[in-house]
């Protein structure tokens, strides 16, 4: 686990227009980049042929021209063996008196900053006072106003500046990425702490307020089916006893399933068991705790049988189907009792259309279902099943709206792709 870390230190921003050359590039600037690592020894063995011969007011002999291509094919080992085009470049100057290799690679060297890069632009400062090098051609030329003593600060000094502004903008925005990545990375630490202490917060109460609840009452469910005369009770005791142990069952999966993270001991706890072993009534069994329940369905079409293997579903959107149903039908037996669920489904070429619809009874007509010896009328609180079903719906590419028609119905359609 990352510690917490100081994030008040700042580090100096560079200037804009450098910072632009070193930030991150754009796949334009990377093959402007490319084509300039190719183009540029060419152009630097071009110009100085060219201007070599303007200074000297004559063609080039050979050599000298052999020289220059040397030195420019020594630059195309700059990021590889530095240290050639380094070597090679006071010696183009030494024998052709061009410097304008020097100039590069003093740019070059000051960027880099490589191990002993003093020591090259030491060795390059002095090489014309100690006489290693003769006058620059733009000095010889007298292209230039200044005396020739000067020649170390335009050939070496200058261009060293520049190359190591540059440098040094690459290595401030460098840092401060680094800065930045590990601040995130800080943040993130801190947040997954967060998230698992929560996790593990739930996964307690679920098993010490609900699960101690429901287990109390599949037990009294148990003892009320096996104490009572009447064959009605101990029937529904034991559905709901039935009921209780699959929702134990439920309830331990997402308790494993949120204790599944590295605690701060930093041990990892036995992992959850597979989604696939979450209990989850099928599109049939459905329907069969429905008319169990004495809830009447009518389906009609396709509803009628697999609907899942009748339209060709994936397993995700056959189990967005499966829980839909299940949803639907339970609601249809809690918030309208004594009511005909019709369900109905269109198979189109590009996806399936499923519909429920149902009635909203009076309490008189729920209260004559729970005489009848059905179900007793549930409480009519609202929850979050709806929407957690559309949820379900949207993330396969699906849709789900429920809606209260002009005739008093409650109609939920459901669409998934094929």
């Amino acid at each position: 686990m990352i510690s917490n870390m100081s994030t008040d230190s700042t580090i100096d921003r560079p200037l804009r227009p450098l910072e632009r050359l070193v930030e991150t590039p754009s796949d334009r600037l990377r093959r402007i980049a490319r084509i300039g690592a190719v183009v540029l020894p060419v152009a630097v063995t071009g110009y100085s042929v060219w201007y070599d011969a303007l200074a000297a007011r004559a063609a080039p002999d050979l050599l000298q021209v052999l020289v220059f291509v040397i030195g420019g094919l020594s630059l195309y080992a700059v990021h590889r063996w530095p240290l050639l085009p380094t070597a090679v470049a006071p010696i183009v100057w030494a024998m052709t008196g061009s410097c304008s290799f020097v100039v590069v690679m003093s740019a070059v060297v000051a960027a880099r900053r490589g191990r002993g890069w003093w020591v090259v632009l030491g060795v390059f400062t002095v090489l014309h006072p100690l006489g290693l090098v003769p006058d620059p051609c733009m000095f010889r030329a007298g292209h230039v106003a200044v005396p020739a003593e000067s020649a170390p600060l335009v050939a070496v000094v200058l261009p060293a500046l520049v190359g190591g502004a540059v440098g040094e903008a690459r290595r401030v925005v460098g840092a401060r990425e680094e800065r930045l990545r590990l601040q995130a990375a800080a943040a993130a630490a801190r947040a997954a702490d967060v998230v698992a202490q929560e996790r593990l917060r739930l996964s307690r109460d679920l098993h010490d307020v609900v699960g101690q609840g429901v287990s109390r009452m599949t037990l009294h469910a148990t003892a009320l089916a096996a104490q009572s005369d009447d064959e009605a009770t101990r029937r529904l005791a034991t559905r709901i006893a039935d009921s209780g142990a699959g929702l134990l069952e439920d309830l331990h999966f997402v308790v494993g399933l949120l204790r599944s993270t590295e605690a701060q001991s930093g041990t990892r706890q036995p992992a959850a068991p597979d989604a696939a072993t979450l209990a989850t009534p099928s599109w049939q069994e459905s329907f069969d705790a429905a008319l169990e329940d004495g809830q009447d369905v009518v389906r009609r079409g396709p509803a009628a049988g697999p609907l899942a293997r009748t339209a060709g579903l994936d397993t995700r959107c056959a189990a967005v189907l499966d829980a839909v149903a299940a949803e639907a039908l339970h609601n249809a037996r809690k918030h309208a009792p004594g009511s005909v669920v019709e369900v109905t489904a269109a198979l189109l070429p590009d996806r399936l259309e499923v519909t429920f619809r149902n009635a909203f009874p009076s309490r008189s007509d729920a209260a004559g279902v729970a005489a009848r010896g059905g179900l007793p009328d549930a409480r009519r609180t609202g929850g979050h099943g709806l929407a957690v079903a559309a949820e379900r719906a949207a993330e396969v590419g699906g849709l789900l709206r429920h809606t209260r028609t002009p005739d008093g119905r409650f109609r939920l359609d459901l669409e998934l792709p094929r």
